[in-house]
């Protein structure tokens, strides 16, 4: 165990560590806006097959999470803890992302799953490398929020270059497709991969975590169900189910809401989300604060609220119709966004610290792996169990004529369920136990001069 005090990386150095958010959301957001409406209606899988396929590919890579938390935890290199793990994410990531943002029409269901497995594996090890870094370079319990604060700001700024891909083809008349499109997208993606990891790898330092002992760990389930047993992770695992799910819903359907209730361009429609993202951004600050002041919980509950109300805006506003009654959603809605991701994020590494302190092991890997895990089981439910009710229940088919009554039904479930998910979400936070006294006194126990700011 070290007794050298924690201090906090300077800003350069965050950024650094925070691009690693720009292929990962390169990640994201198409896959959730963009990637799924693709095979769903261009490539020609179908609405139903496309979200049965999400989700079982999604559930197996939840199974693939753990493993990649233990191998981080587990096996050091002379670069020290994850660093290598990054760099081996790259080729991987980049290979699948060739294929699976570059199909072609008529891709069958082997072609999607083949890649899009490979795909989910790159992803998840440089996500999990990346989140299992920060307990062991924040320095205190709002430091930690400070590196997923800059690393949600320039993921969403990174959103924003790519959604103004296609709102630019379109408000400038150049003609294009939704496999234009996407193709831009992934080859930003891979051209980011590997500046950024070399941005991450040379400047940010990879050093053990206070209170982490720096043995490697066998592979064995008790670590996993200590976990999962933990009272702090489990509801925060629930919090990130809840959110995670009600963010997937929302992207899996926008673009279909957008286009058959408000009636937009796919021009207009990526100009919202531009809106969305930067409001998102602009008010992130704000809901840190607010943690600042309070407890990470009370702001986590405050924003799930805001998010749920803005789904009554929307149903109200698809009365209406048209770009600025759903620009009105859209900016209540965005507001909101990042801060239950980050706020999640944040607490996770006070979680870490803690076990840190009672077991002499950073466990952050295997911390992290699970809240990835309990954020893509809401994104498979959203596909699967989302697509399944949009299609089977309301009768909506986006290749198909639609009734108003079918159209209607769309609305509904768009605005029904992320709206009850944020309100569960919000129930759960009431009850989570962990206070910033209580991180006080376990950073006092790992080291009595606590925190050293540096300057």
């Amino acid at each position: 165990m070290t007794d050298a005090p924690a201090k906090r990386l300077s800003f350069p150095r965050v950024l650094a560590f925070s691009s690693l958010s720009v292929p990962l959301a390169g990640v994201g957001l198409p896959v959730g806006v963009y990637l799924a409406p693709l095979y769903a209606r261009d490539v020609g899988l179908g609405l139903e097959l496309t979200g049965l396929l999400f989700m079982l590919l999604r559930f197996w890579d939840i199974f693939t999470d753990p493993v990649m938390g233990y191998l981080v935890d587990s096996y050091r290199s002379p670069w020290g803890r994850v660093r290598h793990w990054v760099v081996l994410s790259v080729p991987i990531l980049g290979l699948a992302t060739f294929f699976v943002y570059m199909p072609s029409k008529g891709a069958g269901p082997g072609y999607f799953i083949g890649w899009m497995l490979l795909f989910y594996v790159g992803f998840t090890l440089l996500q999990t490398a990346r989140s299992a870094w920060v307990p062991a370079i924040a320095a205190d319990y709002d430091d930690r929020s400070r590196f997923f604060q800059w690393s949600e700001i320039v993921s969403t700024l990174f959103m924003l270059v790519l959604l103004a891909i296609p709102a630019i083809l379109d408000l400038t008349g150049i003609a294009t497709g939704r496999f234009m499109q996407v193709a831009v997208m992934g080859w930003l993606l891979l051209l980011s991969l590997p500046v950024t990891a070399a941005l991450a790898c040379l400047f940010v330092p990879d050093d053990p975590m206070r209170g982490d002992t720096g043995a490697g760990m066998r592979f064995r389930f008790g670590p996993f169900l200590a976990a999962l047993k933990n009272k702090y992770l489990g509801r925060v695992l629930v919090m990130e189910l809840l959110t995670g799910t009600a963010i997937a819903v929302t992207a899996a359907n926008y673009l279909f809401v957008a286009e058959f209730v408000f009636g937009l361009s796919d021009g207009l429609s990526s100009l919202v989300l531009m809106i969305f993202f930067l409001m998102a951004v602009l008010a992130l600050p704000f809901w840190l604060n607010l943690a600042k002041r309070t407890e990470k919980n009370i702001a986590f509950r405050a924003a799930v609220l805001t998010s749920m109300a803005s789904f009554v805006i929307y149903y109200i506003a698809g009365q209406i119709g048209g770009f600025w009654p759903l620009m009105i959603g859209a900016l209540l809605n965005g507001a909101a966004f990042s801060a239950p991701i980050v706020l999640t994020r944040s607490m996770t590494a006070d979680v870490v610290e803690w076990q840190a302190a009672q077991t002499g092991e950073n466990r952050s890997g295997i911390y992290y792996s699970l809240i990835t895990s309990a954020y893509k089981i809401g994104n498979s439910l959203a596909f699967g169990v989302g697509y399944f009710i949009v299609g089977q229940v309301a009768g909506f088919h986006p290749s198909q004529e639609n009734s108003p009554e079918t159209i209607h039904g769309l609305l509904v479930v768009f605005c029904l369920l992320p709206g009850l998910l944020y309100l569960a979400a919000a129930l759960v936070s009431s009850r989570y136990p962990f206070t910033r006294a209580m991180q006080q006194e376990v950073s006092r126990s790992l080291d009595p001069r606590g925190p050293e700011p540096l300057d």
